[in-house]
Formats: C-alpha cells, sequence, structure tokens
C-alpha cells in the first residue's frame, strides 16, 4: 500500500540561459513597467495532499467577451510525428469561451484558416452562458510532414463589446519521427497486498499490448521480504531513488506519466499510455540477442531521424525475465512477470550523442544460471536523465504468456485524434489582451485548456521531481472546461520542497482591475501540512514585492480531509480568490500609442552600408524573430528572436558588428511573431 514517509533531498538546479542578439528599442514612450504585473505562484510541500489551480484571470469582466482560448489537438511550434515522411490528417479542435458577465448571441460563429493548404471552416454556434467553454471539432486537415504551417482561429459575435481577443494565431511544424514503444516501469514489492491487488491487472495488460509496451517491474525491500529485490538491491535501490518512489506499487510511463490506482480501472493504464502512444520520437530502437554459452550479446541499433534539444541521454541496457511462478511471497502473489535483474554497464547507463543519424551498439553481459534462458530477453531504453523522459524503448523478443485473460475493453474509441497531445505538447497560444483606461481594461485569461504549460509562463522545479503539472478531469468553476493546473502532494515525498509556477506579463493593466483564481485543496491528515503562497511582480519578474495569498493546512482547505489522493469532485468543493490590484499598478495609462495592427516597415537607410535599422509594430505582446536571408533563400542571421512587448520598436543590423562578411547586393528580412509573416528587400551597397 502507498504510504508516507521521508526520503532523501536532491537538489537539481537548472539554469537560465538568455541569449541577447540586439539591442531593442521602444519607441512608444512608455518607460515604466509600472502597469504590468507578473504572479508567481509558490508552493511548499508537506507529503500532503493534491492542490488545483484554475482559471488565472487579469483585468476586468465586461458585458459581452467571446474569445478564442486554444486549439486542442494540434500541437504549436516543433513536434515530431509517428510518421517518417508523408502527410498525416488530423480533425482540429478549438475551444471558445464566454468569459463575458452576459449570455452570447445567437449569431456567434468561429472559423478556423490553416496555410498553407488552403484550409478554411466555419461554423455557427449556439450562444454561450458566461463561463461556459465549448470544444468545436471541425473538417478533417491533411498536413505534410516537415511542412511548417501558420494556424489562425477565431469567434465572430456581434454582440462582442471586446474585439482584441477574438483571435488565436499559432505556428507548428511536425518533423519526420516514429511510432514509440511505450515503457512501463513498476516498483512493487512481494511483500505489498496493494501490489497483489494491482500487479494482476498490469500483466494482462502488457500481454495484451505487447507490441507496443515494454514493462520492467523493480522489487523493493520498502515491507519487507522480497526475493527479486534480494537478487540486486543495489540496482533496485538506485532506481527506486532516481524516481523519488517511496510506496508501493507506484508506476511511470515512459518516465514521466505516473499511473493512478487502481490498475483494473483500464482507463489508467491505457491515458498515458495513449498520451505516449501517439506522440511521435525522433529516435527508433532495435535490439537483438545472441545467446552463446554463460553470455547474451546485444546488438542494439538507434536511428535518429530528427534534430533533438540539448539533454543528458543515456542509454540503458536490462536483463528482464519474463515470467516466472511458484514463489513464495508474503502477500500471496503466485506469477511475476517482467522482473528487473540488472542494468548495465550500471544504472547510470551509458551517455550518448543524439545527432541525426545511425548507430550500432553492441554490449555482452553475463547470464545467470539463475535466470531461465526461454524467458529471458533485453529491454533497452533512451532516457535524458534532465527531465527523466524516455524517448523510446525496444526488447529483443516478445513472449506472450498463455491463457492471457480477455483484454479490458479500451475507454476510448478514437484513440489518435483525443489523445494526439500530452503535457509537453501543447503550448496555449493566447495573447496578452491590452485596453485603455477610457473604454474598458479588457480581461486575459488562463484556463490551462492547452497542455501544460502555456506560452510564457514558467515552472522552477528545484528537485527534477513532481512539480506543476496539468491535471485532466477537474476543472474550476469560473470558467467551464476540462484541465487545471496541479501539484501532486500526495505522491511528492520530499518533504520541504518549493516548487514555483510563474505568469506570462499582463500588461495595460489599471487599478479597477483584479487579479482571480480558482483553487481546490484538501488536507490529508493534521500533519503532512502543504500551502500555497501567490506573489505579484511589476518589474517584469526581477523581484515579486506584493504578497496577496497566504494559506497552508485548514486555511487552504476547499473540502474535507482524506486520507485518498484528492480530486475535486464538484463546484462546492472549489474557492474563488480575488484582488483587486489598486495601488498595484499605476493610475499612468502608457498604452496609448499601442498599434492597432502588426506592420514591418522598410528598413532605412536602404541601399545602406555598413548599418540600417528596421522598425516594426506589435498590437500585442509575442515572440518576434527577424531573420535575414541572402538572394538564395539561405538563412544569414538572426537578428531576433526574443518575446516583445506590444508596440512600435526598432533592432539595427550591422553585419559588420556581427562579425559577417557580405558582399554587395540584395538580402531579405523577414519577420514573424505568432503566426504573423512579412518579407521585404534591403540592398547592402560597398
Amino acid at each position: 500500500m502507498s504510504f508516507k514517509n521521508l526520503s532523501i533531498l536532491v537538489l537539481i538546479f537548472s539554469s537560465l540561459i538568455t541569449f541577447s542578439f540586439i539591442s531593442l528599442k521602444d519607441n512608444s514612450g512608455n518607460t515604466s513597467g509600472s502597469r504590468d504585473i507578473r504572479l508567481q505562484f509558490i508552493t511548499y510541500n508537506g507529503y500532503g495532499n493534491n492542490l488545483y489551480i484554475d482559471n488565472v484571470l487579469t483585468g476586468e469582466r465586461i458585458s459581452n467577451d467571446v474569445t478564442v482560448t486554444s486549439i486542442i489537438n494540434i500541437p504549436p511550434d516543433t513536434v515530431y510525428s509517428v510518421l517518417n515522411s508523408g502527410s498525416d490528417t488530423i480533425s482540429p479542435i478549438v475551444s471558445v469561451a464566454n468569459i463575458g458577465n452576459n449570455n452570447s448571441s445567437d449569431s456567434l460563429r468561429v472559423y478556423l484558416n490553416i496555410n498553407p493548404g488552403n484550409y478554411f471552416q466555419d461554423t455557427s454556434v449556439s450562444g454561450l452562458s458566461p463561463g461556459q467553454t465549448l470544444f468545436i471539432r471541425f473538417p478533417v486537415f491533411s498536413y505534410l510532414i516537415g511542412t511548417p504551417y501558420f494556424i489562425k482561429a477565431y469567434v465572430s459575435d456581434q454582440a462582442d463589446s471586446n474585439y482584441i481577443n477574438d483571435t488565436l494565431y499559432q505556428y507548428n511544424i511536425s518533423l519526420p519521427g516514429f511510432r514509440r514503444n511505450v515503457l512501463f516501469e513498476e516498483f512493487t514489492s512481494n511483500a505489498s497486498p496493494a501490489s497483489a491487488n494491482n500487479n494482476s491487472f498490469l500483466n494482462v495488460f502488457s500481454n495484451t499490448n505487447i507490441q507496443s509496451v515494454n514493462t520492467i517491474v523493480y522489487h523493493t525491500g520498502i515491507l519487507g521480504n522480497d526475493t527479486f529485490y534480494t537478487y540486486n538491491p543495489e540496482q533496485n535501490d538506485a532506481r527506486r531513488r532516481f524516481y523519488f518512489i517511496a510506496g508501493v506499487p507506484t508506476t511511470f510511463v515512459d518516465g514521466i506519466l505516473p499511473v493512478s490506482i487502481p490498475y483494473g480501472d483500464s482507463v489508467n493504464l491505457y491515458t498515458p499510455y495513449l498520451r505516449r502512444y501517439n506522440r511521435g520520437t525522433p529516435v527508433s530502437i532495435t535490439v537483438s540477442d545472441q545467446f552463446t554459452g554463460d553470455s547474451v550479446r546485444s546488438t542494439i541499433n538507434v536511428n535518429v531521424i530528427s534534430p533533438l534539444l540539448k539533454g543528458d541521454y543515456r542509454l540503458r541496457i536490462n536483463a528482464v525475465e519474463r515470467y516466472k511462478t511458484n514463489i513464495n511471497a508474503l502477500n500471496g502473489e503466485t506469477e511475476f512477470y517482467d522482473i528487473f535483474r540488472k542494468m548495465y554497464p550500471d544504472t547510470a547507463g551509458f551517455t550518448i550523442s543524439l545527432t541525426p543519424g545511425n548507430y550500432e551498439y553492441i554490449y555482452t553481459y553475463y547470464k545467470d544460471p539463475e535466470w531461465n534462458d526461454s524467458m529471458l530477453y533485453t529491454s533497452v531504453f533512451i532516457q535524458d536523465d534532465n527531465f527523466r523522459e524516455i524517448l523510446n524503448s525496444a526488447k529483443s523478443r516478445e513472449i506472450v504468456i498463455n491463457p492471457v485473460n480477455p483484454p479490458p475493453a479500451l475507454p476510448y474509441s478514437n484513440k489518435t485524434d483525443l489523445f494526439y497531445t500530452s503535457f509537453s505538447d501543447l503550448i496555449n497560444y493566447n495573447f496578452p489582451v491590452t485596453g485603455t483606461d477610457s473604454i474598458f481594461s479588457a480581461l486575459n485569461v488562463e484556463l490551462f485548456e492547452a497542455v501544460f504549460p502555456p506560452l510564457n509562463w514558467k515552472v522552477f522545479n528545484r528537485d527534477g521531481f513532481i512539480t506543476f503539472d496539468q491535471y485532466i478531469g477537474a476543472n474550476g468553476p469560473t470558467i467551464s472546461g476540462l484541465r487545471s493546473a496541479y501539484i501532486n502532494f500526495f505522491n511528492y515525498n520530499i518533504i520541504g520542497q518549493r516548487d514555483s509556477m510563474y505568469s506570462k506579463v499582463y500588461d495595460g493593466l489599471i487599478q479597477s482591475d483584479s487579479i482571480e483564481f480558482d483553487y481546490a485543496y484538501a488536507q490529508y491528515n493534521s500533519s503532512n501540512i502543504d500551502s500555497l503562497i501567490v506573489k505579484i511582480s511589476t518589474d517584469g519578474g526581477l523581484t515579486y514585492p506584493v504578497e496577496i495569498f497566504r494559506r497552508g493546512g485548514l486555511q487552504l482547505a476547499t473540502a474535507p480531509q482524506t486520507s485518498s489522493s484528492f480530486v475535486p469532485q464538484n463546484n462546492t468543493q472549489w474557492r474563488k480568490f480575488s484582488f483587486q490590484l489598486e495601488n498595484i499598478v499605476s493610475v499612468n495609462n502608457g498604452y496609448d500609442n499601442i498599434p492597432s495592427g502588426y506592420r514591418l516597415s522598410q528598413n532605412y537607410p536602404n541601399p545602406f552600408n555598413p548599418e540600417t535599422k528596421i522598425n516594426f509594430d506589435l498590437p500585442v505582446s509575442g515572440n518576434v524573430s527577424i531573420k535575414v536571408y541572402d538572394i538564395t533563400g539561405r538563412e544569414i542571421f538572426v537578428i531576433i528572436n526574443e518575446f516583445v512587448s506590444a508596440g512600435t520598436h526598432t533592432v539595427d543590423f550591422n553585419p559588420l558588428e556581427k562579425g559577417l562578411t557580405l558582399s554587395s547586393g540584395v538580402y531579405f528580412y523577414s519577420f514573424n511573431s505568432s503566426g504573423y509573416t512579412d518579407t521585404k528587400r534591403m540592398v547592402l551597397l560597398k
């Protein structure tokens, strides 16, 4: 059974690297950030029970306001396909929310435009109640692997009083990849009744999906004698410490997704499996074994088809015994599957490079006479130790143990479409919304409906273990939906750990505006106390001097105490917190000169030598890139690629200062900000 105890504290600090390409000048005349705020949510872990946060609102809720909040199942930016090449299809799902105080009109229409491809669809929507979110499925879109797409989703409502937040832009490219084999790593004990109650369901699941699921079962000595643990206690313990495991049974999928108990509920096994299975990976692995006398010679082939982000990638090789019976177990178990025997060369694995290409690794290990040759196989996986994510896994042979119980029914009929997204695939491209004091301050919402964390939100995770994440199936009452942000204190056994979640910068706020959010929490007991602190920054996140919320234990609780993992069951188990920004933000407007649209100006002087200036307008804050190309279309320099606040800006381009040796001729500079693009020609004349 799962229980609470203390663990050794391991801290892993991440470094923040900032790249500065240029000197960015703001021509709007606004040099103060005093009308901008950023929020910091700080949690203190007491190994208690789960905390949920949802519907973070800044600004003022007006009468009529409908907005596109996210594109649920099309990942932004760069992801990997499950296909090497060719095309694939998706039925886009767009979420629309009524964040106003009145019902939306019956004339509401939602539009979706994707280019290239000339995809343009629209649909009418019946009126939405205040706080209601609607998920709209559009017709199938066929896209090419490796082709970038610009997506525009927008809503039209005749009664809408705020047009600024009606449109959502998103960029996406799906690079070539592979379908993954999903790795389930379970930690169990032969002395645990809870393990006995759950393991049989995991065994059936692994048998049923043996072609796409790899399973490794580590045995622990947590609750008493376990013969599989005593065979190799050092490596079993090392792997348990790697995941900070304090109770059994505990299972992680691909190193990052926990499996909820009970395993007998097929949704708890299939949900993380499908979330990973339908997410492509740039790495494929195959492994084959050759048995020679008392040794096993494993040949491992790794194919990297697309570039990866920088990481600490490890190849881990495992000897696994598929099935064993007639073991005297304290908990009554009689059959044991996928037993971890040994990891080679040790639990640290091999450090490998994953630049695109084909690699072959050959490793020979000793075959212990205690292992059954007919049941022995080699299981390998590649893991990024920076984040614990497993990129892919493979096993040398598939051994199905018969008879197999009938497999549990799939909980969802359309696996690929519904589970295309994952926790690290999606970013919510909600645009910051600004207004003027003389009209209204527009509401800016974060509903956590796309995958976590949203654009320009950040999570600081000191120990690299449990931290802020997204929960599917619990939603705050202010605005409806399916998801919320949460922190899993129930399984967070590192007492005293602090984690932080930082919002994006909310700009253009006025003194009558408020900050609001929904939260839900239940205590585990009177000793394991968790807490939440919320602070405000008015200098872009450099300091957080204003504390607006500090609650813990019973003061934080919104639901009765429970020793089960807490999930809010209804709206009565949530509370709403509101804080007015009077005396926090400046009275000064400073936003009168915000441009009404995007614009890229012609560089000046033109022709130029050696320096030229480029002006651009941003109606809303967002990521901006300006790249320089030669006449053949080859990229030669990135002038800027960073987050820029709304306003009119100027960048300088001097090839000599950038170390570029350019000849006289025609060049092009291309501007891109969240889907808006423009390209202009410039001439260098020496």
